[in-house]
């Protein structure tokens, strides 16, 4: 690979990469998924692979020359395809607890869907995390916050050394956030996990918000909006909207032939099934 040391942004066949801090890179995928590689002194952190044919791995071992592990914001197929590759997997212990439930059959069933092959995951041998979990790169610290919602283990990960929060899908990544799927958590449920992070994030309001799906907000989508707190008490009312039945969805779809509905309140978007409004 061309030596892109001095390089900002580049494309390696379906990967465009951006250096957004000297440690630190945005992958995104022609498929719209967006991976973080953290490089420490002594190991790096991948944030999700994505699910491009071609292999993350060889990108990342590009990048950064030491040992790299893998950290899931959730266990969904577009987030976790390729971590049969790493030998060190981290995913939060409600996730993995939600695998044998409802997960693995959506991971599966979303492989398949989307043309893809069906992989079998060894999700009994990761590492599980809880919100005091801690994992070391040497010079920095990543740490875990709880964001149950869009999945039962979702958790966002924080980056005191650069102030980043990787998002994944937690609040959606700048335009609306999916909660129709399989194992999403009914409205009722989410708003407390949004009370929870708006007191969380309250101290970290500085930090940089990174989505799972970063290139749907701004600057990259002009109808989109750039992502960051402010988002969640504006999500908090909209689900309280739609609960008293104060609102209605402004369009409604099939996604993989469930019908879903819209709902929009300020910077705020939620996709529903009628199902999760309890």
């Amino acid at each position: 690979m061309t030596n892109h040391a001095h390089d900002t942004t580049w494309t390696v066949g379906p990967y465009e990469i951006e250096r957004i801090t000297p440690s630190v890179y945005a992958i995104d995928d022609v498929e719209g998924e967006s991976m973080y590689l953290i490089c420490g002194s002594e190991r790096a952190l991948l944030i999700d692979t994505g699910s491009n044919d071609m292999s993350i791995l060889p990108i990342v071992r590009d990048l950064y020359k030491g040992p790299i592990d893998l950290a899931l914001t959730h266990a969904h197929f577009d987030h976790m395809y390729h971590c049969d590759a790493f030998s060190r997997v981290y995913l939060h212990k409600d996730e993995i607890k939600a695998w044998k439930k409802i997960l693995g059959l959506v991971v599966q069933v979303s492989a398949v869907a989307s043309g893809k092959k069906a992989k079998n995951y060894h999700v009994g041998d990761f590492i599980s995390l809880t919100e005091e979990s801690k994992i070391s790169l040497g010079d920095r610290i990543i740490s875990v916050i709880a964001a149950p919602g869009h999945t039962p283990g979702s958790v966002i990960f924080v980056d005191d050394h650069d102030k980043l929060l990787f998002m994944g899908d937690a609040i959606g990544s700048g335009d609306y956030a999916w909660m129709w799927m399989p194992g999403c958590l009914c409205l009722t449920e989410y708003m407390e996990t949004l009370r929870n992070l708006q007191m969380e994030l309250a101290p970290l309001s500085d930090y940089r918000m990174l989505g799972g799906h970063r290139k749907q907000g701004q600057p990259f989508n002009p109808d989109g909006y750039v992502l960051n707190t402010e988002i969640i008490p504006d999500m908090g009312i909209l689900c309280g909207q739609i609960l008293r039945g104060e609102t209605h969805p402004i369009k409604e779809e099939r996604n993989f032939g469930f019908l879903t509905y819209l709902y929009r309140y300020g910077k705020a978007g939620i996709v529903l099934r009628k199902n999760k409004i309890r």
